[in-house]
């Protein structure tokens, strides 16, 4: 496993030790629910719901951030001197969630159902990644990016 990947689950368990009843979703919740996207989860935020907020502490080696768009708060965790994960939370009641085991830990996920209703909304929104992801989901595949894009020549055919 990646080196940044393993980051990324050590902060999750961090976060779940601290907060129980918390669950991660979005493309790491795939992640260790077996889905493969066809695509590197190095860059991916955390995706957190928490039941309640209380006390999410910032000295807990967790930076506040301002950019957390449709969540309620938005957090950084510095690992390395170049290397940090995003970690969006959103507080909602949802005691709902699976306890999955990955490379020998315990993870609580978020329900299948809720991330992708959560990744649908995106994508319905425009966002690509979000679109792509559903297409490797449903495919298996996942579809090729464009290197270039060629300008019209005009030319009727």
């Amino acid at each position: 496993m990646n080196d940044k990947i393993e980051y990324k689950l050590e902060a999750i368990r961090k976060f779940q030790s601290d907060y129980p009843t918390s669950h991660v979703g979005g493309s790491i919740g795939l992640m260790i629910r077996g889905v493969d996207l066809k695509r590197s989860l190095i860059t991916s935020d955390l995706d957190i719901t928490i039941d309640e907020y209380d006390h999410i502490i910032k000295d807990n080696g967790m930076e506040a951030r301002s950019d957390n768009c449709d969540f309620d708060f938005g957090y950084r965790i510095n690992h390395t001197d170049n290397f940090y994960t995003k970690i969006d939370i959103r507080i909602t009641p949802e005691p709902s969630f699976d306890v999955i085991e990955f490379n020998g830990y315990n993870y609580n996920v978020s329900k299948l159902r809720d991330i992708l209703f959560w990744k649908q909304k995106y994508a319905n929104k425009g966002v690509v990644k979000h679109q792509n992801d559903l297409i490797a989901i449903k495919t298996g595949a996942r579809p090729l990016e464009p290197v270039a894009t060629i300008e019209d020549d005009g030319l009727p055919f």
